[in-house]
């Protein structure tokens, strides 16, 4: 199915509002997308906003996010040091309350790090833009209502047979492109006060990230199975 299509069919039948927004990591610097301008705070959660906004698509590294998360997700910086995270942590605690204390941070930080095997493989930065301007995207991430998910989601299971994963917790970026990445399956997330407070999420509104081909096949069957889900109960012909 041809990208267009694809977004067009997902957008259409879910009555999804905003666009879906592509990633593709580059491994050297590209030279035909733009650079990103300036710095963003806290990071790619500010940066998709961005791109919400205006509709471009840019290319960025680490040098150009305050957060690490999206950079430590897709590979473009290492995991932080111990030293590190905690020079993060103490910013963070100068502008919000996220954990009671340091060490209940880092606790936290463990226990995330133990819910992947790996880190996605180095490369020199990401690129982010509307879906349908991000060539040989890799992740295809969907903001929607809690129905429109559910039908995602019943979709991806009518076509693979495996069930879609979700986490709740602090930050976005683990979960909705860390995971995708390292594992190739669909995720779902509420995810955290940044990630919809600098996107731009209505009360309504969750994240779901597809590997880009995986949504393609989802959005072929997609018709079909939101057809059967909005007539659930109904006599079977």
């Amino acid at each position: 199915m041809e990208k267009q299509l694809v977004i067009s069919t997902v957008r259409s039948i879910l009555s999804i509002q905003k666009d879906l927004i592509g990633i593709r990591t580059w491994r050297q610097p590209p030279e035909n997308i733009p650079r990103y301008g300036g710095s963003a705070f806290p990071g790619m959660c500010t940066q998709i906003g961005e791109v919400l906004a205006s509709g471009e698509t840019f290319y960025t590294d680490r040098d150009q996010c305050f957060c690490s998360g999206g950079m430590v997700s897709t590979g473009a910086a290492p995991p932080l040091s111990a030293e590190e995270r905690h020079e993060v942590l103490e910013a963070h605690f100068a502008i919000s309350k996220a954990y009671r204390d340091v060490p209940t941070a880092l606790r936290y930080e463990e226990a995330l790090d133990g819910l992947f095997e790996r880190y996605p493989q180095h490369c020199a930065g990401i690129q982010v833009g509307p879906l349908g301007s991000v060539d040989d995207a890799e992740l295809a991430i969907v903001f929607c209502t809690p129905a429109a998910a559910d039908i995602l989601s019943r979709t991806y299971c009518y076509v693979s047979g495996e069930p879609v994963q979700g986490f709740g917790g602090n930050g976005g970026c683990p979960f909705l492109i860390r995971f995708p990445l390292v594992t190739g399956k669909p995720f779902f997330s509420y995810s955290d006060v940044a990630w919809r407070k600098y996107i731009g999420l209505a009360e309504s509104e969750l994240t779901v990230t597809f590997p880009y081909e995986t949504l393609v096949w989802v959005a072929e069957a997609l018709p079909e199975v939101a057809e059967a889900y909005r007539r659930y109960g109904e006599p079977q012909e």
